[in-house]
């Protein structure tokens, strides 16, 4: 039988809205949530009774691409993509990620850096987003990041919400524009708190190929507005 894992326990689904926080920086859920920006969520009390949070959508902190300004956290340690990438065929672009032993299946859309500096993440919880400046799952080389809020107004426990609960050895298939099936196998689950927490590593455009998946979670921070830490899934291609 089905393990649906991503589901809240009973009676809380209603009341909880999660947020994603992937923290490319010190600070906030963005890729977390600078200090003084909140998002819309509920937390869960050690009585098991939801506890509302403070409303307002962030998003992540991102490695600098051509078009984008600068990124608030050092540049330096994040690889830039040149602007002039010549005449190169673009990638097939990912569209969907399917990761079943979390019953998470959702749709992905390519996003860039926000004017903030933060990596672009729908609001809805339902949908995710692949860093755009980085590799594409059909590439060689290079990590492919995609990244969704935990949970939303529209979408309170979304599909990456279970990522917690990912396992090394599980599979996880992303689809591409073209049709193409990349089949990976979880090799690494994290969930490191977000306060300096250096995320270059996870977006490599050299080296090995590779999927990275990114959430928040942990425990819930009121003067912050967001989670304490990312969950980060690492997994290798299995084709």
């Amino acid at each position: 039988m089905k393990d649906h894992r991503r589901r809240a326990p009973a009676g809380h689904t209603a009341g909880l809205a999660l947020v994603l926080a992937v923290s490319l920086g010190a600070a906030g859920c963005a890729v977390g949530a600078t200090e003084g920006t909140q998002d819309q969520a509920a937390t869960v009390s050690a009585s098991g009774e939801p506890q509302e949070a403070p409303a307002s959508s962030p998003s992540p902190e991102a490695p600098g691409s051509p078009e984008a300004a600068p990124p608030s956290f050092d540049p330096g340690s994040v690889p830039v993509q040149p602007a002039d990438q010549g005449q190169q065929e673009p990638t097939p672009e990912p569209v969907q990620v399917l990761y079943p032993e979390i019953d998470a299946d959702l749709p992905v859309q390519p996003r860039g850096v926000a004017s903030d500096g933060q990596m672009d993440i729908p609001d809805d919880a339902a949908q995710a987003a692949w860093y755009q400046y980085g590799n594409a799952p059909a590439d060689d080389v290079g990590t492919t990041v995609i990244s969704a809020h935990a949970g939303s107004e529209e979408t309170p426990v979304g599909p990456l919400y279970a990522l917690q609960d990912a396992q090394e050895g599980e599979e996880i298939t992303v689809l591409d524009e073209a049709g193409t099936a990349h089949h990976y196998e979880v090799t690494q689950v994290e969930q490191l708190g977000k306060d300096g927490l250096d995320f270059a590593p996870y977006f490599e455009r050299t080296g090995e190929h590779r999927l990275v998946l990114i959430t928040c979670g942990g425990q819930w921070i009121d003067e912050r507005g967001s989670y304490a830490d990312n969950i980060i899934v690492v997994a290798e291609p299995l084709d």
